[in-house]
């Protein structure tokens, strides 16, 4: 469901980062929260679109050109000992790159992580934009990205647990298709099968559905299915079907 930016959180790596980083690489760094934020400007890739017209041209032609990685500011409310502010005015006086981290409060359930924005670049100002008498000490940082920004989507944090074990839908019968029936999950797993054949593993059979063979009469066919999400694996057996029947 859309979400607010209500509880979004700014985070600085107060270590230079001098080359490109991975999702690997952003999710090895220390973190630094950046307080008192109030505002985060807009972020992600602007591509220019760049045109050419020949005389005989009828539509212009279009095509891609550079790409700026972004010049999002954050606005802050002025804290002199905030750990984070302070992180930002001393990477401003410098010509490093720094890594940040934008996290959403956006998780799908409990059993999920939230969104993760990460990106790398300059920082310059502060600028303030002062203001009346009653109006809160601002600080304006503008940070001057240079990658592409990485957006990592809301990933489970718990494995796959099952409610209910898989079964097979079908007669067992050579020619007639069994089908499997995963049962249910939490924590919105992907599904791999394993068809077994007198409770041995079926060579090639790994899709939903399997064919009994001439070769399987007198023996039982079982499934196994395994679950699996970003927190783990878990397999579970159905219960088997009565021996296979001739055609």
């Amino acid at each position: 469901m859309a979400r607010t930016n209500k509880d979004r959180k700014a985070y600085i790596c107060t270590t230079p980062q001098a080359g490109v980083l991975d999702q690997a690489g952003f999710e090895a760094l220390a973190w630094v929260e950046i307080g008192n934020v109030g505002a985060i400007g807009e972020s992600g890739t602007q591509t220019n679109v760049v045109s050419y017209d020949e005389l005989a041209t009828d539509v212009t032609q279009k095509g891609k050109g550079i790409s700026n990685a972004g010049d999002p500011t954050i606005e802050c409310a002025r804290n002199p000992t905030d750990t984070g502010q302070v992180a930002l005015r001393a990477a401003a006086k410098t010509n490093f790159n720094y890594a940040f981290k934008f996290e959403d409060k956006d998780a799908p359930d409990a059993d999920h992580t939230n969104s993760i924005y990460y990106n790398r670049g300059l920082v310059t100002g502060p600028t303030r934009p002062n203001g009346r008498n009653e109006d809160f000490i601002l600080e304006v940082f503008t940070l001057a990205l240079n990658q592409r920004e990485i957006v990592v989507d809301p990933v489970a944090t718990v494995a796959p647990t099952n409610t209910l074990l898989p079964a097979i839908a079908g007669i067992a019968q050579v020619g007639q298709v069994l089908t499997a029936l995963p049962g249910e999950w939490t924590g919105e797993p992907s599904f791999a099968y394993q068809w077994k054949l007198a409770g041995s593993d079926i060579p090639g059979a790994t899709g939903k559905t399997y064919t009994p063979v001439v070769g399987d009469i007198g023996s039982d066919v079982a499934v196994a299915v395994t679950a699996t999400n970003s927190a783990g694996t878990l397999t579970k057996t159905s219960g088997a079907t009565a021996d296979v029947i001739a055609a």
